[in-house]
């Protein structure tokens, strides 16, 4: 559906190193805000007069499908009716479906001049080979495709008539054939913007053309998928003056009367866009691909997009689905601001849509902290480590052993377009605050204190808000995205211990019972405690027990952790990782319908079963084994069809009676059959 178009062949054999904007600790543990991808029904068949119609002439298209439509995007009729009466942007093609085709009302601001050689000088710059090989989370089943090379597209909604859409290259200085060195700094610094909007889901933001499979969805089972985003030019696409355009809602779209793909890319005009500008295009990119995430537009009862609020230029704010050109904090929003007209949780909208928020990184609590690692020079420990806020409930905390004296902590955010306002604290072994650090017009914190006496403490950081989000502020929800920790203190004397911990088993069926062991954990004094934290959200378990037994009840990916501290304070972690899988999915099975039938030589009865597996869909190749008894004795089998349904007929029986159909089992290509769940059916004529 999308063939790429290489700007230059010397491109092809670069190296594809993959690189990642922040280092994950492996200490996960799940979020209370994660939710699951919303299972929708089937899209109202439609066909609509028109490719597309906007305003009161989509709402009478949509006509007596108006209610069905708006219930598939989750609004009432009115709330559906309203947005097309205020929202000019927003249309509905001949289908039925949403896509948004952003007009701009002002100028883009184009990029400072020194934009770009700063950030060199800061060596915020990977090397310029490796510019189509960028990914922020690689492995992620969610995948955001960041074309910038050209496409030719087909059999798409975009293509109107049949016809094909061929995508001209990023260019901005009239040379489509190869790439500046300007234009491939341009791109990196594009993509780390977008990576940053999109961090705290678990999701890769890739400039590397990925496989089809990771991109197509081939059916609602299908956990690997994801959306392009073709940053190209309106000649020859799209004739408006927009900055992108993008339906609504498509990101987990797996076809059914169209192509799994039919829906996709979106699409990013940078030459409506400052010239090509860094940040006009990334805050297009993220906005457009929220689109295909289900995401509507921020406005007002006024105005279409909101641009936000707020003067400084560090904290002045907006959303990302509002217009974010022009202000330099741009974040995911809930309609907290004033005379919002759309206070949809964009999060909770996303994750319904297939866009799962990542695990955290790292323990929220003193129990659960990750020790931060540090080098010794002269007396003083140096400690660096980077991370993610995923939500505005997460804290992520960390341990540091220190011995008395001044303690100095910064903590900054991503350097280009950073997300998240941030808030360090620290902390003493009993969870005191010592010192707390949250600056007014600064998405970075430093602190500096002094402590009297050795021993374990601990720096937590999380994102803030600033004001009142009603008016000049914003709230602490959209204040997510890296971060780094740095801090300096005194070496503590004597030695941490040595943590080590191992396992009786590290993988298996759940329920599984691991049992933990801590004993072989060593200090030049002696170990004190054992923390126990098992990864799976149960609680831990602490004190004086250097071996325990945990029992995992449910499938999943658990990273086991044990804090072990001495007696002076000092402490070290170490993890286990346990793999749970879950029993083989359990088939099901289901009697649609049976019947009597009539016949010259007697009366006969018929039965149509279907085979269905864990997740509702039908399981073709199934051999289902039945017996008749009853008026009849019979036994039989029979293969299901793509539909996941046999038609199974008895023989044919003179006498009365009834005719009666046992299930005696199922054989499935990829599950298992429970005979619990065997059914029998009966007709009596």
């Amino acid at each position: 559906m999308f063939k790429k178009n290489k700007k230059i062949a010397a491109l092809l054999s670069m190296s594809l190193a993959i690189i990642s904007i922040s280092s994950l600790a492996a200490d996960a543990q799940g979020l209370q805000l994660r939710q699951p991808e919303k299972i929708r029904p089937t899209f109202p068949s439609l066909s609509m007069s028109g490719r597309q119609a906007a305003g009161q002439a989509a709402v009478d298209q949509l006509g007596t499908n108006l209610n069905a439509v708006a219930a598939w995007y989750g609004k009432s009729a009115s709330d559906l009716r309203k947005e097309l009466l205020s929202d000019r942007r927003m249309r509905v093609d001949k289908n039925g479906r949403l896509l948004a085709v952003e007009e701009i009302d002002a100028p883009v601001p184009a990029d400072p001049a020194s934009a770009s050689q700063s950030a060199i000088q800061e060596g915020s710059l990977v090397g310029l080979d490796q510019t189509f090989a960028l990914h922020s989370r690689p492995g992620a089943a969610r995948t955001i495709y960041l074309d910038f090379n050209g496409a030719t597209i087909t059999n798409t909604a975009w293509n109107s008539n049949g016809n094909t859409i061929t995508a001209q290259p990023y260019d901005i200085d009239n040379n489509p054939a190869v790439f500046s060195t300007t234009e491939l700094q341009r791109l990196q610094f594009i993509w780390q913007r977008v990576a940053e909007d999109y961090a705290p889901f678990d999701v890769d933001v890739t400039t590397q053309q990925p496989d089809a499979a990771a991109l197509t969805r081939s059916g609602s089972a299908d956990g690997v998928f994801g959306t392009t985003v073709v940053i190209t030019r309106t000649d020859g696409v799209y004739s408006c003056s927009c900055g992108g355009i993008a339906y609504v809602g498509v990101f987990n779209y797996s076809g059914g009367s169209n192509p799994p793909d039919y829906y996709k890319p979106a699409l990013v005009f940078y030459n409506m866009l400052g010239s090509g500008a860094e940040k006009a295009v990334a805050e297009a990119i993220s906005h457009e691909a929220g689109h295909n995430m289900g995401l509507h537009h921020d406005g007002t009862s006024t105005v279409t997009y909101y641009g936000g609020q707020g003067a400084d230029p560090v904290t002045g704010w907006a959303p990302i689905m509002g217009v974010g050109y022009y202000k330099p904090l741009v974040q995911f929003s809930k309609g907290e601001y004033g005379d919002a007209n759309n206070k949809e949780d964009d999060f909770a909208i996303a994750q319904s849509f297939g866009l799962p928020l990542r695990t955290d990184d790292f323990g929220n609590t003193i129990a659960t902290a990750a020790a931060l690692p540090a080098t010794v020079s002269a007396g003083v420990a140096n400690s660096t480590i980077d991370g993610v806020i995923e939500s505005a409930a997460d804290r992520d905390v960390f341990a540091i052993a220190s011995g008395a004296g001044a303690i100095n902590v910064s903590v900054d955010p991503a350097s280009r377009s950073a997300n998240a306002d941030l808030v360090i604290t620290l902390m003493d072994a009993g969870g005191n605050v010592l010192a707390s650090a949250n600056p007014l017009n600064s998405l970075r914190a430093t602190l500096s204190t002094n402590v009297q006496v050795q021993g374990n403490y601990y720096l937590e950081v999380k994102g803030s808000g600033q004001g009142d989000p009603a008016t000049s502020g914003y709230s602490s929800y959209g204040s997510v995205g890296n971060f780094r920790v740095t801090a300096s203190y005194v070496a503590p004397t004597g030695n941490a211990p040595a943590a080590v911990i191992s396992a009786n088993v590290s993988s298996g069926v759940a329920p599984l019972a691991v049992t933990f062991d801590g004993s072989q954990s060593t200090d030049d004094g002696h170990v004190a405690f054992w923390y126990w934290d098992f990864g799976d959200g149960s609680g831990d378990q602490t004190g004086s027990l250097s071996s325990v037994t945990h029992a995992y009840s449910t499938a999943g990916t658990y990273v086991a952790r044990l804090l072990v501290v001495d007696d002076t304070g000092l402490s070290s972690a170490a993890t286990q990782t346990i793999v749970v899988s879950s029993a083989v999915p359990q088939a099901s099975v289901q009697v649609i319908g049976m019947q009597l039938k009539l016949k010259r030589t007697g009366k006969s009865a018929s039965a149509v079963v279907t085979v269905l597996g864990p997740n509702g869909s039908p399981i073709k190749g199934a051999a289902v084994r039945v017996t008749w008894s009853g008026a009849v004795s019979m036994a039989a089998s029979k293969t299901t069809a793509r539909t996941g349904q046999v038609v199974l007929a008895s023989p044919a029986s003179n006498a009365g009676g009834c005719f009666i159909l046992t299930i005696t089992g199922v054989t499935t290509p990829s599950y298992s059959f429970s005979g619990v769940n065997l059914p029998t059916a009966q007709v009596c004529g």
